[in-house]
């Protein structure tokens, strides 16, 4: 039960998280993350400064791409579409991650005092996810392949 409420009310929030940053700024806020780093480290003299300034450089560039590009969705009016793309994503990103590597870690711990077997809404979230998404079914964290080898 304990763990069925943790998951509605992190799904919420992640729904109004969301629904609040759109589709657009998320995409481009970690796209902005990955290109830089790897510019950076794909940058021939990245020692010492070089590397900060190649990161900054590449960072600022797509963060204006994507300023532009959230300009053109305000222009056309697909604000509402944004958002509920944004909303959707960050909830099936978040079920993802909370069933196949949050819960299992909770519930892992030895004297924990919550079972996966009590709870409803992971089962069948879970049930579901591993259904259309196969690969996901026998995925175990290493953290927790560890844990459970060292009993």
């Amino acid at each position: 039960m304990l763990i069925d409420t943790f998951l509605i009310i992190s799904t919420v929030l992640v729904l109004w998280l969301g629904w609040s940053t759109g589709l657009s700024r998320t995409f481009f806020a970690v796209l902005t993350g990955f290109a830089a780093t790897l510019a950076a480290h794909k940058y021939p003299d990245n020692d010492g400064l070089n590397f900060y300034v190649v990161f900054a450089i590449t960072a600022l560039f797509i963060i204006l791409i994507g300023a532009f590009t959230i300009r053109v969705i305000h222009f056309f009016y697909l604000n509402l579409l944004d958002k509920l793309l944004g909303a959707a994503f960050s909830v099936c990103v978040w079920f993802l991650i909370a069933i196949n590597i949050v819960t299992p870690s909770l519930t892992s711990v030895p004297n924990s005092f919550t079972k996966i077997k009590d709870t409803v809404v992971y089962m069948n979230i879970s049930k579901i996810i591993h259904s259309k998404v196969p690969s996901f079914k026998g995925y175990v964290p290493g953290f927790i392949k560890e844990r459970t080898s060292e009993k």
